[in-house]
């Protein structure tokens, strides 16, 4: 049984957060610099628990780097307790409050994916320049050698996916018409396909134009978030390598809202939208 928020109230240590989201994928974030923050399992499932503790997708927690080229570490926790290697939405919510504590005009965070650097663009924008993709069948990773352009594999109308790792394995699969789509119907057994063996993100992508995606991905370990930055930029650079579109520069059409890629020369991405804070609180876990 999760801790439900009684158990939380009750028990003795007392820690802060700020709940923040980045267009409705929202997360729970703790600042573990000064006194560490290492929850277990069932703690995380708690305070991410909408119905019985905070409520969000992800629990976000700031650590200090041992990297000379970062300035912060940020581990992400998904609902089931597990780590993710990276989250670009999760990723710009920590920076812009990583950037208002600072005051400087760009910060660096390491995640398990990788180092990313953040920047404020005002009006609560913040863009991440997001390393270059990963294409390697290994570097995905995929079970075996396979041209990760059109993989073959398929769940009803989610036919041949594009993979690519952007810090964490995504598949991408761009259908004639969205909206008669079910996500969670169909997006699941992609996630868990014996040729991903680490699962994958499902993007379920259609081109309005070419410069217009509309997107919504379903996430490990198993849920449709209301946005994803880290899928926006592989949606994009799936469209590219497919040839669906030469355009540098893209509007990923959410349900959350919109986020703005654009594709460089080397296929580094700039990805930038909006962060908002929702509230604060504490958490009080035994």
């Amino acid at each position: 049984m999760t801790k439900d928020l009684f158990t939380l109230f009750h028990s003795q240590e007392d820690r802060r957060f700020i709940k923040v989201h980045g267009l409705g994928n929202d997360f729970v974030l703790v600042d573990g610099r000064t006194e560490s923050f290492k929850p277990d399992r069932e703690l995380i499932a708690g305070i991410c628990d909408r119905h019985r503790g905070v409520g969000a997708d992800q629990l976000l927690v700031v650590e200090q780097t041992s990297s000379t080229s970062a300035d912060a570490f940020l581990r992400i926790y998904n609902v089931d307790g597990m780590e993710a290697q990276t989250c670009l939405n999760a990723t710009r919510c920590a920076a812009r409050l990583l950037l208002a504590e600072s005051g400087a005009a760009s910060v660096v965070v390491e995640t398990l994916g990788g180092i990313i650097e953040a920047s404020f663009k005002g009006h609560n924008q913040v863009s991440l320049k997001v390393p270059r993709p990963r294409w390697g069948w290994q570097e995905i990773p995929l079970s075996r050698a396979n041209d990760g352009l059109q993989l073959p594999i398929e769940s009803g109308p989610l036919k041949g996916p594009v993979a690519v790792n952007m810090g964490n394995p995504h598949l991408v699969c761009f259908v004639g018409d969205f909206d008669e789509v079910d996500i969670p119907l169909y997006a699941p057994a992609l996630q868990r396909h014996v040729m991903v063996p680490e699962g994958a993100n499902v993007g379920v992508a259609q081109l309005l134009s070419r410069e217009r995606i509309k997107l919504a991905v379903w996430e490990r370990p198993g849920i449709l978030t209301q946005a994803c930055g880290s899928g926006a930029c592989a949606a994009a650079l799936a469209a590219r390598r497919l040839g669906l579109s030469e355009s540098n520069y893209f509007s990923l059409q959410m349900p959350g809202g919109e986020l703005a890629v654009e594709v460089l020369s080397d296929e580094t991405t700039l990805l930038t939208g909006p962060v908002a804070v929702s509230f604060t609180g504490r958490l009080r876990v035994s």
